[in-house]
C-alpha cells in the first residue's frame, strides 16, 4: 500500500478499521485509530495482558475488494468478515503458552491417553 494515499481511500480504509477496533475493544484488546496526514490510516493493536505484543493492521482495497492487512503486507480477511479478522489478530496477539483455540479436543485428547496408559 502506498505512503501517499487519497482522502476517499483514506476515509473508507478509517471506516473499516472503525469496526474492527470495536471488535477488538469488546474482545478485551486495546486499539487506537492511527490518522496521519498523507498516511494511509492504520490501527495499533495492543494486548494488555502482554503488552510487548502489537500489532499494526491496515485495511486496503486489491483488485476491487478491501481487505484487512498485517503489517507485513498479509491479507487477514474481507473487511466484511470483521468477527473473523478479530479473532484472528487476537490469536497472533495471544502469548504461546496460553493460545488455544478450542480446548475440548485437548481435554479428549488427554482422556483417550490417560485410558490407554490405564489399560
Amino acid at each position: 500500500m502506498s505512503k501517499l494515499v487519497d482522502a476517499a481511500v483514506a476515509a473508507e480504509a478509517a471506516c473499516h478499521l472503525t469496526l474492527l477496533l470495536d471488535e477488538l475493544t469488546q474482545r478485551g484488546l486495546h486499539a487506537r485509530l492511527l490518522i496521519q496526514p498523507q498516511h494511509p490510516p492504520r490501527l495499533r493493536v495492543i494486548n494488555p495482558e502482554a503488552a510487548t505484543l502489537t500489532e499494526l493492521i491496515s485495511a486496503a482495497p486489491l483488485d476491487g475488494v478491501w481487505w484487512f492487512w498485517w503489517s507485513w503486507a498479509e491479507r487477514i480477511t474481507p473487511v466484511n468478515e470483521v468477527a473473523s479478522a478479530a479473532q484472528r489478530i487476537q490469536y497472533v496477539l495471544t502469548p504461546a503458552n496460553c493460545a488455544t483455540p478450542d480446548p475440548q479436543p485437548r481435554t479428549e485428547a488427554r482422556t483417550e491417553m490417560n485410558r490407554r496408559e490405564r489399560a
